[in-house]
């Protein structure tokens, strides 16, 4: 529920919201839990920031005003509720509430929402008049104080209950351009006073998302913030704007929740769950039964020994994180016949969260595709609160990952073969050091060759594993669903390439799709996809010179996702320049040579293409 009750009396049924297309919000909530949000400040220190901070505006209640016109009951949005909360954020505001994951029935939670709404106004009323006549100012927010207690009590109390299935958030955006939201979870440090260690390394959750314009609807999944709701420690929620932004939001669901009967026709925000691209592991006590360094024996798990096979075969990749010794781990991995699974192990005795950070940065690719998997609570937690947005997981909870959508990767050619790719572009990275500050030395060592071909349905599998994966080399930053992706191949309007590379360690595969089009003067990128395989290859500007004929304009559909900061930086190293109207960037080709000496390129294109002139060069 909100805290409608502290909006001006006379915005009463005023707000300025409306929703400008239909949507469907959600209705098979089974329950809820009771959260009281209400209007914080983020830079706090109630109350002796009332009198020396410049922003300080009173309520009725005497605390600060950090929403415009508090939170108002807007009814022109439908929603599981019937009504959505429309707040226009001032600086340094955010909407907070006590955590609480004490489930009640759907229909239950709604009426007691309803009656506590209704015994809020004379809570106030009561509070102010105790106020006066007691000289205590304490007693004017009666009403938050006792809301903030219940939610406390109620959580308190769950231990051992029913548990949330996910946070869900349904929000409407009625500006025209995407706005970033960061949902945080921490323990209430202040409510354990004494009891509490200064030092001691608490859980916490944060998740930046972003809100397109309109509706949208996000579900963030209980495994990744279950070490701060389950950690028996208060926790406080809270949603921020980012940066200096002060927007004007409409939230229609803000609710731990467990669902009913799941819908078929709703599909999840694929940017808030995304598939799942690595699997890393602890050793003792997960991958094997026991100590390794105590017991000498350990007994591997057969169980985990043929998951990780069977997520091999769906081109999931596997890693190692454990504090062990590395020859003794290492030889007993290669025993049990996981050695050749393992990409880039880090066994040794750093913290858990910054080997997953190395395996990241070797691998390329975005912690959110990372799950942990590690029997001991400390380190879960210890990841969980450096990495927020690595999925963290006990191994007892393993037994059904493989059936969770995250989980199910391709059954693509180039998915069966991505651990090779990996093991590929180990020995590329070796000879790589080899040539030392040499990198062009290096590139024209490696013999690369570029293929690009004419998108024919053989290759649909491929591409729609593309457009839906890719993040940090998607150029218009699309996310298609693959029912989406057929009619926009199927366009004979459009140009469609597929883009496959190969060098003398090896294939890459097929590793970009384009889709172009051509106006007098100028060849249209309008939708680029180039897996993080070949990153900083040139692999993009050799496929760029190949697609010009006599144009001499060259236009890229780049929108900034927050995730394709690569291709956004790839794109101003070769002279690309934002389109005074705003939408993608553009290249004068008088003003830049895209040939390469060292990759040739084949294929469809028309024409076989070996420059002469050096890639990456003025």
């Amino acid at each position: 529920m909100f805290e409608f009750d502290k909006s001006p009396a006379s915005r009463a049924g005023h707000y300025s919201c409306e929703p400008t297309r239909g949507y469907e919000p959600v209705r098979e909530i089974s329950a809820a839990s009771l959260l009281f949000w209400g209007e914080h400040c983020i830079e706090c220190a109630a109350p002796s920031c009332f009198t020396s901070c410049a922003l300080y505006q009173a309520r009725a209640d005497g605390r600060c005003r950090r929403f415009t016109w508090g939170i108002a009951r807007n009814g022109a949005f439908p929603s599981a509720r019937g009504f959505g909360a429309e707040i226009s954020f001032k600086q340094w505001g955010k909407l907070e509430t006590r955590g609480n994951t004490a489930l009640l029935n759907w229909r239950w939670l709604t009426l007691l929402e309803r009656a506590l709404g209704g015994i809020a106004p004379i809570l106030n009323g009561l509070g102010r008049v105790v106020a006066k006549l007691a000289r205590d100012a304490r007693w004017r927010d009666i009403t938050v104080r006792a809301m903030e207690r219940l939610g406390r009590r109620l959580h308190a109390r769950a231990a051992g209950g029913a548990i949330p299935d996910a946070f869900l958030l349904e929000v409407y955006n009625p500006s025209s351009a995407p706005l970033r939201l960061l949902v945080s979870m921490t323990v209430a440090r202040k409510e354990l006073g004494h009891k509490l260690d200064p030092t001691a390394l608490l859980p916490s959750f944060r998740k930046l998302i972003e809100l397109p314009s309109g509706y949208s609807r996000h579900e963030i999944a209980r495994a990744e913030f279950r070490s701060v709701s389950e950690s028996n420690l208060p926790f406080d929620v809270a949603l921020t704007p980012e940066g200096d932004a002060n927007p004007t939001l409409v939230f229609l669901s803000a609710d731990f929740v467990r669902f009913g009967e799941r819908r078929d026709t709703v599909t999840i925000d694929a940017k808030e769950l995304p598939a799942v691209k690595c699997v890393v592991w602890d050793l003792d006590g997960t991958l094997w039964r026991g100590t390794l360094l105590e017991d000498g024996e350990v007994e591997p798990l057969p169980e985990v020994i043929a998951l990780i096979r069977r997520l091999d075969e769906r081109g999931i990749l596997v890693s190692v994180a454990s504090k062990n010794d590395y020859d003794a781990a290492w030889a007993k991995v290669a025993d049990i016949g996981l050695a050749e699974y393992i990409l880039f192990p880090q066994i040794n005795w750093l913290p858990k969260s910054e080997n997953i950070k190395i395996i990241a940065d070797r691998l390329n690719i975005a912690l959110d595709t990372f799950v942990f998997v590690d029997d001991n609570p400390f380190e879960r937690d210890e990841v969980t609160s450096a990495l927020p947005m690595v999925t963290c997981l006990d191994p007892r909870e393993i037994g059904t990952i493989a059936d969770q959508p995250r989980f199910h990767g391709s059954q693509t050619a180039e998915a069966r073969s991505r651990r090779m790719m990996y093991r590929e572009a180990m020995l590329r990275e070796r000879e790589e050091h080899r040539f030392g500050t040499d990198f062009f030395g290096f590139l024209r060592s490696c013999a690369m060759e570029l293929r690009i071909l004419r998108y024919t349905r053989e290759h649909f599998d491929r591409v729609s594993e593309l457009v839906q994966r890719t993040n940090q080399l998607n150029f218009s930053g699309r996310k298609y669903r693959r029912e989406e992706v057929g009619p926009v191949l199927e366009d004979a309007k459009l140009e469609k390439w597929v883009l496959e590379c190969s060098d003398r360690f090896g294939s890459y595969g097929i590793v970009g799709c384009a889709i172009v089009t051509r106006v007098p003067g100028e060849v249209r990128i309008d939708d680029f996809m180039l897996s993080c395989r070949v990153q900083g290859r040139f692999v993009e500007q050799a496929f760029f010179a190949a697609l010009v004929r006599d144009e001499r304009r060259l236009w890229v559909n780049f929108r900034a996702t927050g995730r394709n900061t690569p291709a956004l930086q790839l794109l101003q190293s070769l002279g690309f320049e934002s389109c005074p109207d705003g939408v993608g960037m553009a290249l004068d080709l008088s003003q830049r040579d895209l040939t390469c000496d060292f990759i040739v390129v084949s294929g469809d294109i028309g024409h076989r293409v070996e420059p002469t002139s050096v890639c990456g060069s003025e």
